[in-house]
């Protein structure tokens, strides 16, 4: 156990200790105040302390009470009683606590209440020289309370020394005999000190005297474990489970074991009962299933068993959108499209300000190649979502793309550029447009729009790329698409499109051997078996006389399904 690790232990107990046990010991009050025209007893100092202590407990109004009590101390600046009240009601300010608390003891330097309590306090201050003075004074005054033992243990510990925790610990043991709280901190000491043999004699001790605590077994199968005594370590969990089958610690400490004992289907079977339990917290089931399923070949094999895991969380958090996303997530690894999407549509309802659902099932129709879908879920969506831009942005997509009629797509983007809220969108929506004029051949304002986006945002790579591209197809202002093409590869360096266009212009400048590097890394980019890479390719080597590659590089244009009838005349060129 690190040094810090032993502070948050001891500050933990103490936390603990400053919380709960009994707070209001018997007093003996001062003889009460006199005024000027006799006795008062609204103005003593008894008056005020008993409205404060009755405040706070009917009330529920700390505050007022804090007031009450320091109306008692300027009649009384020595009254115990209020001063550890004080103590007690700032607790969360410790070190105000712990002023208060110096002041009760020396005004009663015999209660073992207040020097139990400054003792909490010094631990919480980190004033652990002061603790452990006051925790022996209240050992000696109180021998038969466990809870010092293990305070001034756990101090002996914070400074070091374990070996005198433990020392302290055999004589609560001779003092008290077993007590089970003591025994579990003494057996993780040893353990922390790595003497693992004495750790498990503890352990099984602690399971011959207290032979019905679950927790007791649990304890000696993860020590048992620890030492590769892996039968044993079977045979007390097994006994822990004939004590209380559906205890969650024994359930996760079994699956902690399956986990380092690879027995993968004993561990997804644990976790399965571990996933239908609302103890256990939603945030680290999910958090769980995610570092399961990072690595693609352990998903590939255990497919069947996490999907369990997936399907128990939808059904037990149904509420929460996150568990019924994920197992759709699952679904679609699988390839159960339709089932994926069926259970997004099923909760399109279930949130007026959630637009994810929408999204997904937009994405999945329009990968299934329909339109009629894809339109009408947008259009659902734009319902709920009247000012969205990324809606109108997909309602544009859909006619120029899905149902080839950019002309129709225009108005789409035109809301969309209406909802904007930022330049970088507004530059996005402007290069969209640019694009779907090019598509109709407007190259007038297809410039013009890319020239509002690159204005709007200087950033937007996409936009420098495809106005060069289109200004190379028409071998015009080549000087200029250059330029942009360079930008665009200085804000995206490896994205083998723009490394394209960048060759390509280069081309058609006639600057071949300068165009084959770029076109080079473009292909060696590229993962999609891009056509447009490889015949672009085989063009600039069919310039630089090397006609060999050309050929091998327009056939595999044409493979990836190229024109023919284009790759047959690059061809007879050769020929």
């Amino acid at each position: 156990m690190t040094k810090l690790t032993k502070s948050l232990c001891v500050g933990a107990a103490a936390a603990a200790l400053l919380f709960c046990g009994p707070s209001r010991p018997a007093y003996a009050s001062k003889p009460e105040a006199r005024t000027d025209r006799g006795y008062s007893p609204e103005q003593t100092a008894s008056y005020y302390y008993t409205e404060g202590i009755k405040n706070n407990i009917m009330n529920g109004d700390p505050q007022q009470s804090v007031d009450l009590f320091k109306k008692v101390l300027e009649i009384d600046s020595t009254h115990a009683p209020t001063l550890f009240e004080l103590a007690t009601l700032t607790i969360s300010e410790p070190e105000t606590a712990l002023r208060y608390s110096l002041r009760a003891n020396a005004a009663d330097t015999g209660n073992i209440w207040y020097r139990t309590q400054l003792g909490r306090l010094l631990i919480a201050t980190q004033r652990y020289d002061s603790a452990m003075t006051v925790y022996n004074s209240l050992l000696k005054a109180a021998p038969n309370n466990p809870d010092n033992y293990r305070l001034i243990a756990m101090l002996y510990e914070q400074k070091g020394d374990p070996e005198k925790a433990l020392i302290i610990l055999d004589s609560a043991e001779r003092q008290l005999g077993a007590v089970e709280m003591l025994a579990g901190y003494k057996r993780q000491l040893l353990l922390n000190m790595k003497q693992y043999d004495r750790a498990l004699v503890e352990a099984k001790a602690m399971v011959e005297n207290f032979p019905y605590d679950e927790d007791n077994y649990v304890e000696l199968a993860e020590l048992y474990t620890t030492l590769g005594q892996l039968a044993q370590a079977q045979e007390a969990y097994r006994k822990a489970q004939e004590i209380n089958p559906n205890s969650l610690r024994v359930i996760a400490s079994l699956n902690d074991f399956y986990k380092r004992t690879n027995d993968n289907v004993r561990f997804l079977s644990t976790a399965a009962q571990l996933f239908r339990s609302k103890e256990f917290p939603l945030e680290t089931k999910l958090k769980f299933f995610e570092e399961l399923t990072q690595t693609p070949n352990y998903y590939r094999d255990y497919y069947v068993q996490l999907g369990e895991l997936a399907s128990s969380l939808a059904i037990t958090y149904p509420e929460d959108y996150r568990t019924v996303e994920l197992y759709a997530k699952h679904l679609i690894a699988g390839g159960f499209l339709e089932d994926a999407l069926s259970l997004y549509k099923s909760h399109l309802n279930d949130s007026t300000d959630r637009k994810e659902p929408f999204n997904t099932v937009i994405e999945i129709e329009a990968y299934q190649k329909r339109p009629d879908s894809v339109a009408k879920y947008t259009a659902m969506a734009l319902q709920r979502f009247p000012s969205d831009p990324e809606l109108y942005l997909r309602k544009g997509s859909i006619s120029a793309y899905m149902l080839n009629n950019p002309k129709e797509a225009e108005p789409a983007y035109r809301e969309a550029l209406k909802y904007a809220k930022t330049d970088s969108l507004r530059s996005v929506i402007y290069g969209v447009l640019g694009d779907n004029y090019q598509t109709l051949g407007d190259y007038k304002n297809c410039f013009k729009s890319y020239e509002k986006g690159m204005k709007l945002d200087t950033t937007n790579a996409v936009i420098y790329n495809n106005y060069a591209y289109f200004l190379s197809l028409r071998n015009e202002r080549l000087d200029k698409a250059l330029a942009m093409t360079e930008k665009a590869i200085r804000l995206s360096p490896n994205n083998p499109t723009y490394l394209d266009t960048y060759a390509w212009v280069l081309y058609q400048l006639g600057r071949y051997e300068e165009a084959r590097t770029p076109m080079r890394q473009a292909v060696s980019l590229d993962r999609t078996g891009n056509k447009e890479l490889f015949l672009h390719y085989g063009d600039i080597l069919y310039k630089l006389k090397d006609n060999f590659m050309a050929s091998i590089y327009w056939k595999k244009a044409l493979e990836s399904g190229y024109d023919p009838e284009q790759i047959e005349q690059r061809l007879k060129q050769i020929e």
